[in-house]
């Protein structure tokens, strides 16, 4: 049978606030009966069913698409649904409709709780051992998960006899992101199960690749890995956080994975700048090239330690009340916000504010006067775009890395729905926002870096952080020029 495509909801939050995003409960266990064939009548009415949630909860779907494009794809797929299809073989049809649009926090959702992918695991089922990652549209190893002769900083260039370019470029298809540089990072974070879920590769693999530094081409066969390492390879595992002490350089890296507001995060950040303080750090670098976002108030939460300047994460959003909203009963913080609004402005809510500034420390003495610098990457997604944003239209502190996932316009508030006869679980953006900083030129892109490092497959090979090294470098920089001032 055809492996299931499945679309993890692994960077997404829920808005339950004003300005703060949050982790959603997860969604049901997607049913036995998905591995079951489907008539064409009750995919068609499936697909019906998405376009009609789609259209019309979605603050703006056609920002960056045109309605006559959209339908034409539309129309395109509603013809192929003329014979049975299991609820995964539906996915692999209809998701590549739902990232079109250029929205991260809308697609079709199909996770690792699916019945196929569930037994696949458990009758030992093994996936590709490697992660990897995209730089300029090519397929490099970052880590290895066996012992192998593929080495990181490896260039993969065929898998199974194809074309690793072309793999990848059909992969791309399938994830929802703002802009590509997103979809290239979630692609190949997620390469192993998507590689599973599209072509059914994973037991074995035959790879044909170049070693760094290497003309030579070489092939081997690499056996795959169980589910459960797949999941280590995949996500950063428990931690939300950590802090690491670069005392030669006087710097402190803060690491944020996810921004979840709860007492262990006040508690965690109170005990980090405890230290930061005793330790009489200079330099202090919050990381956030790996996060996902969360909840917002978390950013502003750690700006009360590094500003007291006025400031806005958001400088906008507007919220759509959907009349598919009732049918719906698991968004019922989206539809008690809306409540008193669904009759202003044509059924929509704006809410825009102004700067302010942080609210006072519990503990001032604990306030960093130091160098602040912010690292980001394309997987700098959601409430953590946010932060970014902050820092860079007010001028908070040095942004080094790459340019965030989000868009500086952009959507949230995903709002959960299932559909009738496949009972796949999606989700669709009901509100919009404006990233502070945000202009009709940059509306497309993320947050632009002060200083871009990019990594190489040489960084890879050699297993540097290029990013962090840069820090260094630039930190002892800075104090040879001030040791050699009179």
């Amino acid at each position: 049978m055809k492996a299931l495509l499945g679309f993890v909801c692994l960077l997404v939050g829920v808005a339950q606030a004003a300005w703060a995003q949050q982790q959603p409960a997860p969604l049901p266990a997607a049913p036995a009966s998905s591995l079951t064939l489907l008539e064409p009548p009750q995919l068609q009415q499936d697909l019906d069913s998405l376009h009609a949630w789609l259209h019309a909860t979605h603050p703006n779907l056609h920002l960056r698409l045109s309605h006559e494009a959209d339908e034409r794809q539309w129309q395109r797929v509603r013809a192929q649904l003329n014979q049975p299809l299991t609820a995964g073989e539906f996915a692999q049809l209809v998701m590549p409709l739902t990232t079109q649009y250029a929205d991260g926090h809308t697609g079709l959702s199909y996770d690792f709780s699916d019945a196929a992918f569930q037994a696949y695991s458990q009758r030992g089922g093994l996936f590709f051992p490697l992660n990897v990652t995209l730089q300029k549209g090519k397929l490099y190893v970052a880590e290895s998960a066996a012992q192998s002769e593929v080495r990181p900083g490896a260039l993969i260039r065929r898998i199974n006899g194809e074309s690793a370019d072309a793999l990848v470029q059909n992969m791309l298809r399938y994830w929802p992101a703002d802009h590509q540089k997103n979809r290239e990072a979630t692609t190949a974070r997620l390469f192993g199960f998507t590689l599973w879920s599209l072509y059914g590769w994973g037991e074995s693999v035959q790879l044909e690749f170049q070693n760094y530094g290497q003309r030579q081409k070489q092939t081997t066969t690499l056996r795959g890995i169980p589910a459960e390492r797949l999941m280590q390879l995949m996500n950063v595992g428990p931690r939300k956080y950590k802090l690491t002490l670069h005392e030669p350089e006087s710097l402190a890296v803060l690491e944020f994975f996810g921004f979840q507001q709860n007492k262990a995060t006040t508690a965690f950040l109170d005990s980090a700048f405890t230290v930061i303080k005793q330790k009489g750090i200079r330099h202090l670098a919050v990381d956030i090239r790996r996060n996902g976002g969360g909840n917002s108030a978390v950013g502003a939460q750690l700006l009360q330690y590094l500003t007291t300047k006025p400031y806005l994460q958001g400088a906008a959003k507007e919220l759509r009340y959907s009349q598919a909203l009732p049918q719906q009963p698991y968004n019922k913080w989206f539809k008690d916000l809306l409540a008193a609004n669904q009759g202003n402005a044509n059924g929509r809510y704006r809410h825009s504010s102004t700067p302010q500034p942080p609210a006072p420390l519990a503990k001032p003495e604990l306030f960093f006067s130091g160098k602040f610098y912010l690292l980001t990457g394309p997987r700098t997604f959601s409430s953590a775009h946010m932060l970014a944003a902050a820092v860079k239209a007010y001028h908070l502190g040095t942004i080094v890395g790459e340019e965030t996932g989000n868009a500086m316009r952009f959507f949230g508030e995903p709002l959960s729905f299932q559909l009738p006869n496949t009972k796949l679980w999606g989700m669709c953006a009901g509100a919009e926002w404006w990233a502070a900083d945000y202009t009709s030129q940059t509306q497309d892109t993320g947050v632009q870096p002060d200083v871009e490092v990019k990594p190489t497959p040489k960084d890879l090979a050699e297993g540097t952080d290029a990013v962090l090294q840069y820090l260094k470098q630039a930190i002892a920089a800075q104090d040879a020029t001030a040791s050699a001032q009179p």
